[in-house]
């Protein structure tokens, strides 16, 4: 009988070795001296938690030759983008406290073997094995600190001349134990770790025992997938290809080693192992005069040559994707996390109208499989598809419903919901357009306000379960803020910041925002006002802002409101607006002598967006929510927007969010 191994194997098998990197280019060289440089003078890390200061040591002997040149391959040689990057990741390790992780702390997530370092690759990769199945703890920060921790010894016992891994992942279910997953949260957060402060680390993916709908995710969405990622990952093949089958878990295809995970012995043998590769390449390090670029080559014995010496080879690994690690992590995390789409869909539950009504209530159907198209044929810009959270009704939902003609939309029927939010499901950039790289990538929360003229357009709203949009009108939701809080933010807030501008608001003027009523004697003589902004459309507000409101003063409004959703009502709302335009300034001939003017919010631009959800981010912008109904209560919902008494942003409850 086979002995059983319960410890960590210290090293690969005799040929299996990493492959030799090419040689830096030219041009790679000057951009990797000038980050070089770069780095050497930074006079301090930046923190927003009190954590600023100078580079410690372990942070030098963190940023190594290899360190930078990963983050140079992951921005595409772009070396300030890269300068940035490795600015934020050694802010985030400080203020995560990635070395301030002990195995002690970490040791309660470990106990089942949910994790585990064992063996190498074929190339000398370690492999980390990811058994899902095997998930012991409730959702908890401990369960992002546990893969944080790991991913770091596994950089511990790389061999010399590797700085990627071996993932491979076994979604064999445990019949003892029922998984006890996070939420999108911790997906997200686990996502961006991956993908902004590990950049360049995986080699391969081997994957196995892969549950059907995670199956057909990958069969649809790999023709969108970069071919370099692409072949790193492996399903249901055959592993000793890639591991040799000494060094694989016999748990995995044809792999011969015999291994049971018994925490008492391995996760102490882990740890004395870790520590003492650790600690070799620290002593090295501090002997070598503790350079900021050094090899780790050098540090790992590979070379006694250290920095600096005229025959250290300049290398370079094969370029990769910027997002190469958090994609193809997706499988794994999600199922961790949340439940992973079954393929990018087709159709998708959405609530839709085909004509119109006098009421919502008569005029919307719930569809269970409502067309989409992603991506786009046409396309000449960066679409996402995105599944959607949260989306907040407005009166302009109830005007599509009720008063413009069906015929504008080039679809079947529409959806209606201007504003929501939702995360990224897929994100695609096709090859006709100028833009060099994709702004969005799965896993981003973001904010979504198509206008009104697209709705129209093309029948798209937020009031179903997955949306197809041009990224142009979404932006990245701040990462202190739930997804509930975006929802309802841009319609109103990008209505408002145009009102803003297009009156030439400076600082000091005194501006009424839609106070309805008589002001003349609070606000007569030399007090009145330099602008009015309505919101709402008082036209009684209007004819009497002579006495408020000064000469050369400016009514600005985004529409006249009216007091019915048909369309004479809507016709009365525009000839009252072209009449307040027109008419003679004159009071004498009847007009107010002040002058108006409406806001038409038509298509809101990047920078606009942005501007909110900065504002929403640091807090000077709060989303006032009078309710949230679920997917299925939309119409109790389109009730209280037309009782007139809500006190807030009337919020759907469309799919996943981030409220737990």
């Amino acid at each position: 009988m086979a002995e059983v191994l319960k410890t960590p194997l210290p090293s690969p098998v005799a040929g299996s070795q990493p492959k030799e990197r090419p040689t830096l280019d030219t041009e790679q060289q000057k951009k990797y001296d000038w980050l070089l440089e770069q780095v050497k003078g930074w006079p301090e890390i930046p923190s927003t938690q009190g954590k600023a200061g100078p580079l410690t040591d372990s942070e030098k002997f963190w940023l190594t030759k290899e360190c930078l040149l990963r983050y140079l391959r992951a921005t595409k040689w772009n070396q300030q983008d890269a300068e940035k990057r490795l600015l934020k990741t050694l802010t985030w390790r400080r203020e995560y406290g990635v070395e301030d992780l002990t195995a002690d702390q970490i040791s309660p997530e470990n106990e089942t073997g949910k994790q585990i370092l064992l063996g190498y690759d074929k190339e000398g990769r370690p492999c980390h094995y990811l058994n899902p199945g095997r998930q012991n703890t409730e959702a908890s920060p401990r369960q992002v600190q546990h893969l944080v921790f790991m991913v770091e010894r596994v950089i511990d016992i790389m061999p010399p001349g590797q700085e990627t891994l071996a993932l491979l992942i076994n979604f064999k279910q445990s019949k003892s134990r029922s998984n006890t997953s996070p939420g999108i949260g911790q997906a997200r957060e686990v996502l961006d770790i991956l993908q902004h402060h590990y950049p360049e680390r995986l080699g391969k993916a081997l994957i196995i025992n892969m549950p059907w709908v995670v199956t057909a995710f990958f069969k649809l969405i790999t023709p969108f997938i970069d071919p370099h990622t692409r072949e790193k990952l492996k399903f249901n093949e055959d592993m000793s290809q890639y591991v040799p089958t000494e060094q694989m878990w016999s748990e995995f295809s044809s792999g011969k080693l015999t291994f049971e995970y018994d925490h008492s012995q391995y996760w102490p043998a882990l740890q004395g192992l870790c520590k003492e590769r650790r600690e070799a390449r620290w002593q090295k390090w501090v002997a070598g005069g503790k350079q900021i670029g050094e090899s780790e080559d050098h540090l790992a014995g590979a070379s006694a040559a250290g920095v600096g010496s005229a025959t250290e080879k300049s290398t370079a690994a094969p370029a990769a994707t910027p997002a190469a690690f958090a994609l193809d992590l997706t499988p794994f995390l999600t199922k961790m996390s949340i439940q992973p789409p079954s393929s990018l869909p087709k159709t998708t539950q959405a609530w839709t109208y085909t004509s119109i009504s006098t009421s919502p209530r008569s005029a919307l159907s719930l569809t269970p499989s409502h067309p989409i198209t992603f991506p786009p044929p046409s396309s000449t810009e960066e679409t996402l598809l995105v599944s959607v959270s949260y989306a907040a009704l407005n009166p302009a939902d109830i005007v599509s419903l009720t008063c413009i003609p069906y015929f504008t939309h080039s679809t079947p029927s529409a959806v209606p919901a201007l504003d929501f939010t939702g995360v990224v499901v897929s994100s695609h950039l096709p090859s006709n357009t100028t833009q060099q790289q994709q702004r969005f990538q799965p896993g981003d929360r973001v904010i979504c306000f198509p206008p009104f003229p697209h709705m129209l357009k093309t029948g798209i709203g937020g009031l179903q379960k997955h949306v197809p949009i041009p990224a142009k009108y979404c932006v990245k939701l701040p990462e202190v803020r739930k997804l509930a809080e975006g929802a309802g933010l841009m319609l109103t807030g990008c209505t408002a910041l145009l009102q803003l501008r297009e009156a030439g608001v400076k600082k000091g003027d005194k501006v009424l925002v839609d106070l309805p009523g008589s002001l003349s004697r609070q606000y007569g003589g030399d007090n009145r006002f330099d602008h009015v902004i309505d919101g709402f459309g008082n036209q009684g507000l209007y004819k009497a802002c002579a006495g408020f409101l000064k000469e050369e003063g400016v009514y600005d409004a985004a529409s006249i409101h009216y007091d019915d959703y048909r369309y004479w009502d809507l016709f009365k709302s525009v000839v009252k607006i072209v009449s307040n335009i027109v008419w003679p300034k004159s009071q004498w001939l009847g007009g107010t002598g002040r002058r108006f003017k409406i806001c038409s919010l038509s298509d809101p631009s990047q920078e606009m967006m942005q501007l909110l959800a900065d504002m929403l981010g640091d807090g000077r912008l709060r989303v006032a929510v009078d309710s949230v109904w679920e997917f299925e209560e939309v119409n109790k919902g389109f009730d209280v927007l037309l009782s007139g008494h809500a006190a807030g942003k009337v919020v759907i409850k469309v799919g996943e969010g981030d409220e737990e």
